[in-house]
């Protein structure tokens, strides 16, 4: 419904109400809903409301309503397609493109974090669990880089894993020598290094092309991946891990402080885990 909203308005504003009325019956048929995006990437904000990235754009889901999020740039050479939440709730964007975004929710706006990035080409980013400025930037083909001042100043830190980092997350777990650990969902599985970049191995024997990776802060040994449309745990840091049986093919994944784990699909379902173990749909 969100999405017809915001094509009426555009109708409205091109062609006038009365032009309007006439193509309504074929615009409403014709667009498909907010539900039937693939959901790309997802996220949490400092509401604990889900933050939704599709190929339609970006939502937050609230008592069962969609409401967009303009994005930052209208740029074809622009794609959106990983998001990152701060230490301080601080919602990110960032992809192929575009760089790296700060959404200030309280104005309303987005603000650039790409004045001393490399380029704006960014495969994937990943926010400090605990320091709301220290944030991460992988590119594919010149490693990682990072920013300890909220996005002023950017540093190449490591070149990353040895296979290409599809996406990624710091995570507060018990054991670094550091401040935490960096866990990278890769095209071979999963890689983690503590976040001194001392040395990156695999956690685990999971394997394929990690599409999304995400943790629960509460529990940070709780670790979720996701190849090939299927979802995986590991509760133990990323020693082991098991298949979570999802009724639909899985894309993306994140723990909500409100609902627990929650996955998106590629029919542009969002699930999530109940305390019965049953995958219950939300209402958007």
């Amino acid at each position: 419904m969100t999405a017809i909203i915001y094509l009426v308005g555009r109708a409205i504003r091109r062609f006038g109400l009365p032009t309007l009325v006439a193509m309504l019956p074929a615009l409403v048929y014709a667009q498909p809903t907010v539900e039937d995006q693939l959901v790309k990437a997802l996220t949490t904000n400092s509401s604990g409301e889900l933050v939704v990235l599709r190929d339609t754009g970006l939502f937050t889901i609230k008592g069962g309503a969609s409401t967009r999020i303009p994005l930052p740039m209208n740029n074809p050479q622009a794609h959106a397609s990983t998001l990152a939440k701060g230490a301080d709730s601080s919602v990110y964007l960032g992809g192929p493109g575009m760089g790296v975004w700060r959404y200030d929710s309280a104005g309303e706006r987005w603000q650039s974090l790409n004045k001393t990035l490399p380029s704006l080409d960014v495969t994937a980013i990943a926010a400090h669990a605990t320091q709301p400025a220290t944030l991460y930037a992988y590119y594919l083909d010149k490693g990682m880089f990072r920013s300890i001042d909220g996005g002023d100043e950017w540093v190449k830190v490591d070149n990353g894993p040895r296979e290409p980092v599809q996406a990624f997350l710091h995570s507060d777990m018990p054991g670094s020598m550091e401040s935490g650990w960096l866990f990278a969902g890769t095209t071979r599985g999963v890689s983690r290094s503590m976040d001194c970049f001392c040395l990156w191995g695999d956690a685990g024997d999971l394997r394929g092309t990690v599409s999304a990776i995400s943790y629960d802060p509460a529990a940070p040994v709780n670790v979720y991946a996701v190849i090939d449309g299927a979802i995986y745990h590991s509760a133990d840091g990323g020693q082991n891990w098991t298949s979570l049986q999802v009724p639909q093919t899985v894309t993306a994944v994140v723990f909500s402080p409100i609902l627990g784990l929650v996955v998106g699909t590629a029919t542009g379902n969002l699930l999530f885990l109940n305390a019965a173990r049953e995958w219950v749909r939300i209402d958007e």
